[in-house]
């Protein structure tokens, strides 16, 4: 387990993106995402559908 928190390719790779703020973009973009297509699929449940 100490290695994994000790591997040097894991905190750069976390600094490259935390530095660019691509993995907080990337993960409110998915948190977006997924709030729109909950959203989606309330409003296909609750809307009457027409009768045939």
């Amino acid at each position: 387990m100490k290695e994994m928190y000790n591997n040097p390719a894991v905190i750069s790779g976390g600094g490259v993106l935390a530095a660019t703020g691509l993995g907080a973009g990337m993960l409110w973009m998915f948190l977006a995402a997924f709030a729109l297509l909950a959203l989606g699929l309330a409003v296909l449940r609750t809307v009457p559908r027409a009768e045939r």
